[in-house]
Parts: structure tokens; C-alpha cells; sequence
């Protein structure tokens, strides 16, 4: 799986959150660039917002649950916006606009889902294993309570509030076409395309 993110900091001269997401077409549409995707589903996350304040605290909320380090930088920059403070920030500089590859499990809200199936594996194994020596057991009743209560925490996704769409593409054209089209006049925006196979972006789209 891979991962194109641009926000409105990035870009070379300010621009409207239509704007950003031509730019991230095109960025899409360019094959010269180093570890480009062979399939072309993707899932469009975007947050925007009319202030620099309201956009930081957006995406504060997002990187609590699941850590986007462009949506961390972004999100510091736009808080320096709003506090008179933007001489003090220093600006991301990296190749901000390039491929990155990453799995399902660099994710954390997928780590955390992951380790809550797992213990509910371990539990139900443990409940066959105890279940014919129950009354043996009594003296430890409070003991097993407080076990149980650990092994039976359960995996809840959480609402980040950022706004998500799922799109099939047969190529990269196919799918750059269909997020040049998103967008709107909001002057501070961020956008996290993620490319790959449906499966995996529907993993992902479950749990932001």
C-alpha cells in the first residue's frame, strides 16, 4: 500500500482546497516518481476548514487516533497561523509530495484492533481450557474477574471527523481524474490519499 499526502502549507504559492487536490492529481498522474503504486484503488481522507485554528484542532483529533506525520506537521503550522506565531515554526522541508510505502499494521488503529482480536482469541481459548475446573476455582473468583475484564476489552473505532471516500480506479489516470474533483474554497485544508487494494482501504476506512 502506498500514500500521497498534501496539505495547505506544502504548496508553492496558497491555494484552495480544489486547488490542492489538481495538484495531488497530478502528482498521481506522474510515473517518474520514485515507488509508484501498481494498483489504483484509493481512499481520499481530507479535513479543511475556513481558519488556520478549527484546522489544527481537526487534525489534532485525527493524529490522537492515527498518526499522519504530514497531518502532525500540518497541524503544528496551522496552530502557529492562529497564535501570531509563524516566525517562530519551522517548515517542513522534505520531499513532502512523494510515494511512501507502508503497511496496514504501521497504522495504530489498526495495531490496537489487531492486539484486541488477539486477546479475544486468548480468552476464548482460556474459557475451554478453565471450563471443566470452575468449581476448583472458586477461592480465586475475584482473581478470574479482573482477567476476564482485561482479555474482554474490545476494539472501538473512533470518530475523527475527517471526511473519507473510497474510490476504484483502474489506472492512475482513472483514479487522478476522480480526485481532482474533490474539493472546495477552503483556504486550510489537508489531504491523505491511500492507494492500494480495496481490501486494505477498507481496513483503514473501518477504523478512522
Amino acid at each position: 500500500m502506498h500514500n500521497l499526502t498534501l496539505c495547505f502549507s506544502q504548496t508553492a504559492a496558497p491555494c484552495n482546497m480544489q486547488a490542492g487536490a489538481v495538484l495531488l492529481a497530478q502528482a498521481l498522474r506522474d510515473s517518474t516518481r520514485l515507488s509508484c503504486p501498481t494498483s489504483f484503488n484509493g481512499l481520499l481522507l481530507s479535513a479543511s476548514s475556513a481558519n488556520s485554528g478549527a484546522l489544527a484542532l481537526q487534525l489534532q483529533t485525527v493524529n490522537a487516533v492515527c498518526p499522519i506525520p504530514e497531518f502532525v506537521t500540518c497541524a503544528s503550522y496551522a496552530q502557529s497561523l492562529s497564535s501570531l506565531e509563524r516566525d517562530k515554526f519551522v517548515i517542513y522541508q522534505g520531499q513532502s509530495l512523494e510515494w511512501q510505502e507502508l503497511s496496514l499494521q504501521s497504522l495504530k488503529p489498526l495495531q490496537r484492533k489487531q492486539i484486541s482480536e488477539e486477546l479475544a482469541l486468548v480468552n476464548e481459548q482460556a474459557q475451554i481450557l478453565i471450563s471443566n475446573i470452575d468449581d476448583a476455582l472458586a477461592e480465586i473468583v475475584e482473581l478470574k474477574a479482573a482477567r476476564d475484564e482485561r482479555l474482554n476489552q474490545s476494539f472501538s473505532p473512533q470518530n475523527t471527523g475527517v471526511s473519507s471516500q473510497l474510490f476504484t480506479g483502474l489506472s492512475a489516470e482513472s483514479l487522478a481524474r476522480q480526485v481532482e474533483q474533490q474539493g472546495d474554497e477552503s483556504e486550510f485544508w489537508a489531504l491523505c490519499l491511500f492507494v492500494g487494494e480495496l481490501d486494505e482501504l477498507n481496513q483503514i476506512k473501518e477504523v478512522l
